[in-house]
Protein backbone atom coordinates (compact mmCIF):
# COMPACT_ATOMS: atom_id res chain seq x y z
CA UNK A 1 0.00 0.00 0.00
CA UNK A 2 1.19 3.45 -1.13
CA UNK A 3 1.78 6.35 1.78
CA UNK A 4 3.11 9.59 1.48
CA UNK A 5 5.88 10.47 3.97
CA UNK A 6 5.71 14.58 5.42
CA UNK A 7 8.42 15.17 2.75
CA UNK A 8 6.11 14.00 0.09
CA UNK A 9 7.45 11.33 -1.21
CA UNK A 10 5.88 8.40 -1.46
CA UNK A 11 6.71 4.78 -0.15
CA UNK A 12 5.37 1.39 -0.19
CA UNK A 13 4.18 -0.83 2.99
CA UNK A 14 3.84 -4.34 2.11
CA UNK A 15 4.51 -7.35 4.01
CA UNK A 16 8.08 -8.93 3.38
CA UNK A 17 8.60 -11.08 0.52
CA UNK A 18 11.13 -13.59 -0.01
CA UNK A 19 12.90 -11.89 -3.11
CA UNK A 20 13.21 -8.63 -0.18
CA UNK A 21 16.42 -11.24 1.74
CA UNK A 22 19.46 -9.01 -0.26
CA UNK A 23 17.48 -5.50 0.82
CA UNK A 24 16.73 -6.75 4.07
CA UNK A 25 20.14 -7.25 4.85
CA UNK A 26 21.76 -4.22 4.02
CA UNK A 27 18.71 -2.51 6.00
CA UNK A 28 19.76 -3.83 8.86
CA UNK A 29 23.62 -3.81 8.15
CA UNK A 30 23.06 0.38 7.93
CA UNK A 31 19.91 0.46 10.69
CA UNK A 32 22.43 -1.43 13.72
CA UNK A 33 25.57 0.91 12.55
CA UNK A 34 23.02 4.01 12.64
CA UNK A 35 21.43 3.87 16.32
CA UNK A 36 22.03 3.09 19.71
CA UNK A 37 17.91 1.88 20.54
CA UNK A 38 18.26 -1.13 18.83
CA UNK A 39 19.08 -4.71 20.26
CA UNK A 40 22.13 -5.28 18.52
CA UNK A 41 26.05 -3.45 17.84
CA UNK A 42 26.60 -3.31 14.07
CA UNK A 43 29.13 -6.48 14.05
CA UNK A 44 26.56 -8.88 16.04
CA UNK A 45 24.06 -9.10 12.65
CA UNK A 46 25.39 -11.74 11.47
CA UNK A 47 22.82 -13.63 9.03
CA UNK A 48 23.86 -14.23 6.11
CA UNK A 49 21.58 -14.07 2.93
CA UNK A 50 20.32 -17.89 3.18
CA UNK A 51 19.74 -17.33 7.04
CA UNK A 52 18.04 -14.21 5.83
CA UNK A 53 15.72 -16.12 3.41
CA UNK A 54 15.35 -18.71 5.87
CA UNK A 55 13.73 -16.55 8.22
CA UNK A 56 11.70 -14.84 5.68
CA UNK A 57 9.98 -17.69 4.87
CA UNK A 58 9.12 -18.49 8.45
CA UNK A 59 7.65 -15.38 8.89
CA UNK A 60 5.43 -15.50 5.37
CA UNK A 61 4.36 -18.85 6.40
CA UNK A 62 3.54 -18.26 10.06
CA UNK A 63 0.60 -17.51 11.91
CA UNK A 64 1.89 -16.44 14.74
CA UNK A 65 4.68 -13.83 13.21
CA UNK A 66 4.46 -10.70 10.84
CA UNK A 67 7.03 -8.16 9.19
CA UNK A 68 6.10 -5.38 7.16
CA UNK A 69 8.77 -3.51 5.29
CA UNK A 70 8.71 0.32 4.32
CA UNK A 71 10.36 1.14 0.61
CA UNK A 72 11.68 3.36 -1.39
CA UNK A 73 13.19 3.04 -4.64
CA UNK A 74 14.44 -0.63 -3.88
CA UNK A 75 15.31 0.01 -0.60
CA UNK A 76 14.11 -0.80 2.39
CA UNK A 77 14.19 2.62 4.60
CA UNK A 78 11.63 0.60 7.43
CA UNK A 79 10.66 -2.35 9.22
CA UNK A 80 8.24 -2.90 11.89
CA UNK A 81 6.80 -6.60 12.93
CA UNK A 82 5.23 -8.60 15.40
CA UNK A 83 5.51 -11.92 17.07
CA UNK A 84 3.51 -14.40 19.36
CA UNK A 85 3.39 -17.35 20.96
CA UNK A 86 1.11 -20.61 19.73
CA UNK A 87 1.01 -21.18 23.61
CA UNK A 88 -2.94 -20.38 24.35
CA UNK A 89 -2.09 -18.95 27.81
CA UNK A 90 0.08 -15.97 25.79
CA UNK A 91 -1.22 -15.80 22.23
CA UNK A 92 -3.28 -13.33 23.26
CA UNK A 93 -0.30 -11.17 23.25
CA UNK A 94 2.26 -9.58 20.47
CA UNK A 95 5.84 -8.23 20.96
CA UNK A 96 6.31 -5.20 18.35
CA UNK A 97 9.63 -4.19 17.15
CA UNK A 98 10.22 -1.23 14.69
CA UNK A 99 13.74 -0.19 12.95
CA UNK A 100 13.76 2.91 10.38
CA UNK A 101 17.01 4.57 8.75
CA UNK A 102 17.77 7.96 10.19
CA UNK A 103 17.43 9.97 7.12
CA UNK A 104 13.69 8.79 7.37
CA UNK A 105 12.96 9.92 11.37
CA UNK A 106 10.46 12.12 12.02
CA UNK A 107 8.81 12.60 8.82
CA UNK A 108 5.70 10.20 9.43
CA UNK A 109 7.08 6.55 8.85
CA UNK A 110 6.86 5.29 12.53
CA UNK A 111 2.91 6.52 12.73
CA UNK A 112 2.26 4.65 9.60
CA UNK A 113 4.06 1.79 10.49
CA UNK A 114 2.25 1.57 13.73
CA UNK A 115 -0.86 2.14 12.10
CA UNK A 116 0.02 -0.86 10.28
CA UNK A 117 0.56 -3.03 12.66
CA UNK A 118 -2.23 -2.56 15.06
CA UNK A 119 -4.45 -3.03 12.52
CA UNK A 120 -2.97 -6.61 11.01
CA UNK A 121 -3.00 -7.72 15.24
CA UNK A 122 -6.17 -6.98 15.21
CA UNK A 123 -7.06 -8.80 12.08
CA UNK A 124 -4.95 -11.70 13.48
CA UNK A 125 -6.98 -11.87 16.57
CA UNK A 126 -4.52 -10.27 19.07
CA UNK A 127 -5.68 -8.84 21.62
CA UNK A 128 -2.55 -6.99 23.07
CA UNK A 129 0.50 -5.47 21.96
CA UNK A 130 3.58 -5.42 23.89
CA UNK A 131 7.73 -3.73 23.43
CA UNK A 132 10.10 -2.27 25.25
CA UNK A 133 11.97 0.78 24.48
CA UNK A 134 15.06 2.41 26.03
CA UNK A 135 13.84 5.30 28.85
CA UNK A 136 15.96 7.45 27.28
CA UNK A 137 14.45 7.63 23.96
CA UNK A 138 11.99 10.08 24.09
CA UNK A 139 10.48 10.48 20.55
CA UNK A 140 10.04 6.55 20.46
CA UNK A 141 8.29 6.35 23.83
CA UNK A 142 5.99 9.95 22.29
CA UNK A 143 5.07 7.78 19.42
CA UNK A 144 3.87 4.56 21.41
CA UNK A 145 1.67 6.74 23.54
CA UNK A 146 0.12 8.57 21.11
CA UNK A 147 -1.08 4.73 19.81
CA UNK A 148 -2.42 4.57 23.22
CA UNK A 149 0.72 2.31 24.88
CA UNK A 150 1.30 2.97 28.76
CA UNK A 151 4.31 1.89 30.76
CA UNK A 152 3.73 -1.34 32.76
CA UNK A 153 6.86 -1.35 33.87
CA UNK A 154 10.82 -0.58 34.11
CA UNK A 155 13.28 -3.19 33.71
CA UNK A 156 16.08 -1.59 35.89
CA UNK A 157 19.50 -1.38 34.09
CA UNK A 158 18.22 -3.59 31.43
CA UNK A 159 19.80 -2.40 28.58
CA UNK A 160 23.70 -1.55 28.04
CA UNK A 161 25.84 0.72 25.61
CA UNK A 162 28.34 2.90 25.51
CA UNK A 163 29.74 1.37 28.98
CA UNK A 164 26.73 2.68 30.74
CA UNK A 165 23.52 0.82 31.60
CA UNK A 166 19.78 2.08 30.68
CA UNK A 167 16.46 1.12 32.16
CA UNK A 168 14.23 -0.12 29.60
CA UNK A 169 10.68 0.68 30.22
CA UNK A 170 7.84 -2.16 29.62
CA UNK A 171 5.20 -0.62 27.22
CA UNK A 172 1.45 -2.17 26.88
CA UNK A 173 -1.44 -1.31 24.59
CA UNK A 174 -4.72 -3.22 24.96
CA UNK A 175 -6.64 -3.78 21.51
Amino acid sequence: MEHTLKDGKIIQLREVKLSDAILFLDFFTIVNSETKNLIRDPGEHTMTLSDERKFIRRVIHSEDQYVFVAIIDDEIIGSIGFRSSHFQRIAHRASIGMSVLQKFNNLGLGTIMMKTIIKKAKEVGKLKMELDVRADNPNAIHLYEKFGFEIEGTCKNGFFVDNKFIDLHFMGKWL
